[in-house]
């Protein structure tokens, strides 16, 4: 099965509701979405107009424009993903909704494996050496308050899990991680154990124990955290033990603590989607916070708004049934999987990735603290495709889409935590422009308006965005079309006409 590229009509943008439904009927049949970059609509406009089948007016040109810029605007600033991260089941799932969401579709994908895994449960398992790994994922989504549209590619994720397990969602989704103890309680099957809250109110034990609780002999447990800041807070306060619990849960371990309020947990299968800005990321971790090893247990992905949706509704009912059935299906037969091993074409593959993300990158401590568990987070997130796919032996088809997926990770805490705000600044100009891109003299008239000083730091600025593929080299023809074409640079997230 060829899966789509959701990256190929990430600036698609829908005015109107009218133009949901109406992209719906193709060749896949009726309440199917074609395959993103297929079809009549694959190279339409970043903007379709909601008169359909009437001229566009100057309004509609001017709304078209402005839709193209701000979204290169955000774009801009993310890193290249490899289109390669959504060659795999999720990756088509992610393709028929993409369309039809706000939100930056490696969000769903990043949102839809750490689901997948929670509800997997504890039985498919991938060893590397010694350690026995659970198919566990956590995405710490990076995006910016508005454009970033953080929460339209949680919810399009949510809503696809709740068609496939809708008493999970209801049963095993938390949100507010304050502390270890509060963690691990919910691991107990002890009910007395809920009455060492320290609350003396019966009533309000009650409840907690009710609303808080998971089902007995269920160890699954999906966190989802909205502001991930506050969560960060918490963990930095004198005497609060979440921190060191997660570092826990992120091996499937055992959270018993001990101490006043002890729990005895001594199982447990976590799975965390946490939400922040870049501002807010920068400036609440520590070195002593990455030192500790809480944040490598994270899967950075940066993530912007992919198009306007003024009237949007979400993706039509029947696609989202007919994904949850199917997805329901995929998620049973994988979770009566044991260990996970390798075929020959994947564990060739596995050994020369195992070398590449084990390797130093060169990168200052911050960011190599980050990205130390690269190796096993790509081979948990493939161990996740290949139990989607109803076998034992991870593929190089598996590995490849989790192997483009960890490289984004890597990218996506570069970016994050980097400080070279000017770099950005620049790149983000520089994508307002389209594929026209700009020139160098653009660039020192325009931008830097003639300051000397301003020009040569834009030069550098520009030299580094070169090396880092952020931008691309080309040519533009004089407007004559006489005499040598002029040298432009050209964001490499804006989608070029032709």
């Amino acid at each position: 099965m060829t899966n789509p590229d959701p990256t190929a009509r990430h600036l698609r943008a829908v005015t109107g509701p009218s133009d949901q439904h109406e992209s719906t009927e193709s060749e896949s049949g009726p309440g199917r979405s074609a395959p993103i970059g297929t079809g009549d609509n694959a190279e339409s406009s970043p903007v379709e107009s909601s008169r359909s089948g009437s001229a566009r007016t100057g309004s509609d040109l001017d709304a078209e424009a402005r839709t193209v810029s701000e979204i290169a605007r955000a774009r801009a600033a993310l890193p290249t993903i490899d289109p390669a991260v959504f060659d795999c089941y999720l990756g088509t799932v992610v393709g028929e909704v993409a369309e039809f969401t706000e939100g930056d579709p490696v969000n769903v994908l990043a949102s839809l494996l750490c689901v997948a895994g929670v509800h997997l449960g504890q039985k498919p398992h991938v060893r590397a050496g010694d350690d026995l790994h659970p198919l566990l994922v956590w995405p710490l989504v990076i995006g910016r308050t508005n454009s970033g549209r953080k929460g339209a590619g949680w919810s399009s994720a949510r809503r696809l899990a709740i068609a496939a397990a809708p008493d999970f969602m209801v049963t095993n989704l938390r949100s507010g991680l304050t502390s270890g103890e509060g963690l691990a309680s919910l691991f107990t099957d002890d009910p007395q154990e809920s009455e060492k809250d320290g609350d003396d109110d019966p009533a309000q034990r009650g409840k907690r124990r009710a609303g808080g609780r998971l089902p007995v002999g269920d160890r699954r447990l999906l966190v989802f955290e909205a502001e991930w800041a506050g969560v960060m807070e918490r963990m930095k306060r004198d005497g609060n033990s979440l921190s060191a619990t997660l570092r826990a849960a992120w091996e499937g371990g055992d959270l018993s603590t001990m101490g006043v309020n002890a729990r005895v947990a001594p199982e447990s299968h976590v799975g965390i989607v946490g939400h922040i800005t870049p501002d807010e990321f920068r400036a609440k971790v520590s070195a002593s916070d990455l030192a500790g090893g809480t944040y490598n247990r994270f899967l950075p992905v940066m993530v912007s708004r992919t198009r306007f949706l003024p009237g949007g509704q979400g993706a039509p009912d029947t696609i989202v049934k007919g994904i949850g059935a199917e997805f329901a299906e995929r998620l049973e037969s994988g979770g009566k999987l044991g260990a996970i091993g390798f075929t020959r074409a994947g564990g060739d593959l596995w050994r020369r990735l195992y070398v590449e993300f084990g390797s130093d990158t060169g990168d200052g401590p911050a960011v190599e603290q980050f990205i130390s568990r690269a190796a096993p987070y790509c081979l948990r997130i493939a161990a996740i495709h290949t139990a989607l796919d109803g076998t034992a032996a991870i593929d190089a088809r598996h590995l490849e889409p989790a192997a483009a997926l960890v490289r984004y990770s890597i990218a996506s805490a570069r970016t994050a935590l980097s400080n070279d705000l000017a770099a950005a600044k620049l790149l983000g100009w520089i994508a307002e422009a389209g594929a026209l891109g700009r020139t160098r003299n653009e660039i020192r008239e325009d931008y830097c308006h003639k300051h000397r000083k301003q020009t040569e730091e834009a030069h550098r600025n520009l030299t580094a965005l070169i090396e880092a593929g952020r931008v691309v080299l080309g040519k533009r023809p004089s407007p004559s079309g006489k005499g040598r074409p002029t040298e432009v640079v050209t964001a490499v997230q804006v989608p070029r006409d032709g």
